[in-house]
């Protein structure tokens, strides 16, 4: 499909750069741009889809991720502040 959109958009700008009507030409413009916004669209949202994630998480990943986390400590004991004198 994506290549289909830019085959058909460079068609598009060849018949309007060709032509020697302007409705042939008018024609061909607007083709031609929709074709490559729609073809640019295509890849961009391929271009995402490729480098995301998921969004769920695994029992292990949720694991390895528990193990990552520190571990609350106790308070130290500390004598409460002195009275002011």
């Amino acid at each position: 499909m994506i290549w289909g959109l830019a085959t058909i958009a460079i068609l598009a700008f060849m018949l309007a750069f060709a032509s020697h009507s302007p409705g042939w030409m008018g024609l061909g413009i607007v083709i031609g741009l929709l074709c490559a916004i729609a073809a640019a669209l295509v890849f961009i949202d391929r271009h995402v889809r490729a480098s995301s994630r998921p969004e769920h998480m695994t029992a292990r990943e949720i694991e390895a991720l528990r193990g990552t986390l520190r571990k609350p400590t106790e308070p130290s004991r500390q004598l409460p502040p002195s009275p002011p004198g």
